[in-house]
């Protein structure tokens, strides 16, 4: 299998993974009217087919050493079992951020998902290994992201406020479309993001389950067991969410094959940079100790997602175009106090008390 053997390879793979992750929504925002329960078909199919291309090809170079076919003859059934739940438990996750991205747009819904799961993660880990992070640290970083979560929320409903406002002289139009704004339930998109943080939060500690000890799943492999179980599992969430729509009325699947060209394209697209992401990250992960991208930096890349998404929903789609200069700032102390939140959370292992 193909892994970094330097560590500039380690560390263009980390922001290769930030750029991926933080850039697969506007394949969301591209397909425009399309629901997103439709969207998500496509979404997986990429993903799906990504992963497990990566899995036979670059999983499988250099036979000299092990391929993706030899890992999986070693791997423990209880280490495989933990890949398909981790595919499983971030799909739930993705499905929920997904469903919030079309209510709230992305400066709102992915720095509420990730802050949230970042807290989730960070204390499930703490909990398990005490000693691996500086306890003042830690914590202080994860009040100034929940306090980020709470601006971010602030400024959500403000601008909704300021939208109803420009409402009553006339309807706000979508500046793609051309067509009349709706004002989305900001509860709902709220809660769906939240939601979506806390199921997040659970992916990584049980991707380490997966890989770790003499027998556990390979980067490759462990790549293709997660696109399993992100494939399988759609065939569950999505129907849910069809006869249970977030907004609108309820779709049929047989909907989904009225689709566009381009509007499957778009969702296979999304789907396959989503996965580029995931291959790059667990193979970094993979990379022999000593080019391996340090700790605190790997953990500071990862997590700035969420603001290069909310970049993306801010400069590119102008989600909050026509708000009031007050919005405008809580969101800029939003990025602001994440940010800092992140550099706490990030230097917490490097200054634990080993």
């Amino acid at each position: 299998m193909i892994l970094p053997a330097t560590t500039l390879a380690s560390l263009l793979l980390l922001i290769l993974t930030l750029f991926c992750w933080g850039s697969w929504a506007n394949s969301q925002r591209l397909v425009f009217k399309w629901r997103f329960e439709l969207f998500y078909y496509d979404f997986t199919l990429g993903l799906a087919a990504c992963l497990l291309i990566a899995a036979f090809t670059l999983g499988s170079m250099n036979a000299q050493e092990l391929t993706v076919s030899d890992n999986m003859m070693i791997a423990g059934y209880r280490k495989m079992a933990y890949g398909v739940g981790a595919g499983m438990i971030v799909n739930l996750a993705y499905m929920l951020l997904v469903a919030a991205t079309s209510l709230s747009g992305m400066a709102v819904s992915f720095p509420l998902s990730f802050g949230i799961g970042l807290v989730v993660m960070s204390v499930a880990n703490f909990i398990g290994n005490p000693q691996a992070s500086n306890a003042l640290l830690l914590f202080a970083g994860l009040v100034l992201v929940l306090v980020a979560v709470l601006v971010d929320i602030v400024a959500y409903r403000s601008h909704l406020d300021a939208m109803a406002a420009a409402s009553k002289s006339g309807p706000m139009l979508d500046p793609r479309t051309k067509l009349p704004v709706r004002t989305p339930l900001a509860a709902r998109g709220i809660a769906l993001s939240l939601l979506s943080g806390v199921v997040l939060g659970f992916f990584f500690p049980v991707i380490d389950a997966s890989r770790g000890g003499d027998n556990g799943v390979g980067p490759y492999g462990l790549a293709a067991l997660i696109g399993a179980g992100m494939f399988f599992s759609t065939l569950v969430y999505v129907p849910f969410f069809i006869n249970f729509p977030v907004q609108g009325d309820p779709v049929q699947v047989r909907d989904y094959f009225k689709g566009a060209k381009k509007q499957h394209f778009w969702g296979i697209f999304g789907g396959f940079i989503w996965a580029v992401g995931l291959i790059a990250v667990l193979v970094e992960a993979a990379a022999p100790p000593s080019v391996r991208t340090g700790q605190a930096l790997a953990l500071g890349l990862l997590q700035s997602v969420p603001i290069l998404a909310a970049l993306w929903g801010l400069l590119a789609w102008r989600e909050v175009k026509g708000s009031t200069q007050g919005v405008k700032m809580l969101l800029l102390g939003t990025v602001v106090l994440y940010l800092a939140g992140l550099v706490l959370v990030s230097l917490s292992p490097v200054f634990a008390s080993k």
